[in-house]
């Protein structure tokens, strides 16, 4: 257009219109939570505390709870035929959320659920009048907890869903207010209390995992808070998980564990006394451990002999020797106890070890064995000694 701008003018007959569309806002929140290896294999509420804490404090001891972003205004009719006039609320029900490792982008799955709700609720009128002063409650809640004043008249509640996997709606009046009676109720600091199920993290990669579900705000959404409605701060709430997992790892080798000197069970005196070749040369190696999650484990060598290490003397003569390892209950490969796994040589190809549950200071062993073939060769070359160096090691970081 060589930097110009032309103007084309349009000439419209008729009735003009305008078409206005309304904003749209999506809240957030964030629930977040940890693990640091315990035995329970329970994850720890990490979540700030929600506003209803401030009045049930005993309540809250044993909940999880969070402040949620939601305000509004709701017009409430004393006695209407259409409990959505009442003071209404309908919470979302049970949800199941995939969370993702941020560096493997593996999933688990975790259910969530609402339990309780809490919201400050303010009309200009005498709180004689509030439709939630000296109230009577119906439908899916129970009452825990309620809390007045008078100048201005603030009522602020607590509800238990009585069932959350599938909640029921439920509403209040006021029993002081008249039939018909029409308040309008300023709604604020809406916090809740909430249930998140997981399975057990010890299968769980260390980091960070997060997930997210998004709700529905408004008349027939996953919130909703009945009719005559406005002044909603939102259409919809994203709900966002951040899981840190970090697991106890530790492998605990008594002192001297870093020489071990093969040889015959039972030793060397059947043979120097002229008795038969020992049929394998053997050391084991006895370690205890605590681990509450997945790890690798694989080997070093300095000498190779095919996936094996090797041991040579000084004349160059080489044998294999067979590196395996034993674990206690509760630490599987494959879905299958850990007993004498022969290690395998390589970060590549190393083994995958899971927790069926938490393992905390119980033993196991590595060992060490040149097989009867292989003892013969070595019985050949008298007054030498074989030395070679073997490193396991046990990769927490997957």
């Amino acid at each position: 257009m060589n930097g110009r701008l032309r103007w084309l003018p349009r000439c419209l007959l008729g009735g003009a219109s305008l078409l206005v569309v309304p904003a749209v806002t999506a809240l957030e929140v964030t629930i977040t939570a940890e693990y640091r290896g315990g035995g329970s294999g329970r994850f720890d509420n990490t979540t700030p505390a929600g506003g209803l804490c401030s009045d049930w404090p005993a309540t809250c001891a044993n909940r999880t709870t969070v402040t949620l972003p939601i305000t509004y205004d709701k017009k409430t009719t004393k006695g209407a035929t259409d409990p959505r006039d009442e003071f209404f609320i309908s919470v979302p029900a049970r949800r199941r959320v995939d969370v993702y490792h941020d560096a493997t982008g593996e999933s688990r799955q975790l259910t969530f659920d609402w339990t309780a709700i809490s919201q400050r609720v303010q009309t200009g009128s005498d709180l004689f009048y509030h439709p939630l002063y000296q109230m009577n409650l119906n439908g899916g809640c129970r009452q825990v907890g309620s809390a007045s004043q008078f100048r201005p008249a603030i009522v602020r509640y607590l509800f238990d869903i009585t069932q959350p996997g599938a909640p029921a709606p439920c509403w209040a009046n006021g029993r002081n207010a008249p039939n018909g009676r029409v308040e309008i109720a300023s709604v604020q600091d809406t916090s809740v209390a909430f249930n998140i199920d997981i399975a057990p993290p010890f299968r769980m990669p260390s980091g960070t995992w997060r997930g997210s579900v998004t709700y529905r705000i408004g008349a027939g959404g996953d919130f909703d808070f009945g009719n005559d409605v406005t002044a909603l701060s939102g259409d919809s709430l994203t709900v966002n998980f951040v899981l840190d997992v970090q697991h106890a790892f530790i492998f605990e080798f008594p002192p001297g564990s870093d020489r071990a000197v093969l040889e015959p069970p039972g030793g060397w005196q059947a043979w120097l006394g002229g008795g038969k070749p020992p049929q394998r040369l053997v050391r084991d190696l006895p370690f205890r451990v605590w681990s509450t999650g997945p790890f690798k484990v694989y080997k070093l060598c300095q000498h190779y002999a095919d996936t094996r290490c090797g041991i040579r003397n000084d004349q160059g003569e080489q044998v294999p020797v067979e590196v395996a390892m034993s674990l206690p209950a509760g630490i599987e490969h494959s879905g299958a106890p850990v007993q004498r796994l022969a290690l395998p040589s390589g970060r590549t190809a190393a083994l995958q070890f899971d927790a069926a549950m938490a393992t905390l200071n119980r033993p196991g062993q590595l060992h060490f064995q040149v097989a009867r073939n292989d003892v013969e060769d070595m019985l050949k070359h008298p007054g030498t000694t074989y030395t070679g160096h073997v490193t396991v090691i046990f990769d927490a970081e997957l």
